[in-house]
């Protein structure tokens, strides 16, 4: 995974990453949250999905995060920056984080995961080579409360029926 020492910051922006899902479900919307930090260790963009709240099919967490952190960094590249996210991008997000040329993604719980509490979006890797992920690193970060947002979430839309 790179340094031991990022570890513990790793978990610390994983468990923001958790905290703004968890808030996002608490709101109203869906579990899927994105941190994403420079170099030097510093949050430069959060972002939740907001595609019901925003009637925008791409205001996924990924993109209001890149959107944030360029607006933030000036630039539409963001190179050397780390993605940590509540659940693995589907294949717009993945395209959108190597379009930003973001050096590497972390996620919570994987596609398999999420797919495990109702959210299925496996049918969006269809059309994505798995080539074309290039030179992007992509981290498993397990945590006590990786899938908590998820279940979260599960439990509201169960009850709510939406």
């Amino acid at each position: 995974m790179g340094n031991p020492n990022q570890l513990p910051a790793l978990t610390q922006w994983g468990e923001r990453a958790i905290d703004l899902a968890i808030s996002n479900v608490t709101a109203g919307g869906l579990p899927f949250s994105a941190v994403i930090i420079n170099q030097q260790g510093q949050v430069i963009g959060e972002g939740v999905n907001q595609v019901a709240a925003q009637l925008d099919c791409t205001a996924h967490a990924e993109i209001q995060a890149i959107r944030n952190a360029s607006q933030h960094e000036k630039s539409v590249l963001l190179q050397g920056a780390t993605l940590i996210a509540s659940g693995e991008p589907c294949a717009l997000c993945y395209m959108a984080i190597l379009l930003a040329k973001i050096s590497r993604l972390v996620i919570l719980a994987d596609r398999h995961e999420a797919k495990a509490h109702g959210f299925d979006y496996l049918w969006t890797y269809d059309h994505l080579n798995s080539n074309s992920l290039g030179q992007l690193r992509v981290v498993k970060l397990d945590t006590d409360r990786n899938t908590l947002p998820f279940k979260l979430c599960q439990v509201r839309m169960e009850d709510t029926g939406l």
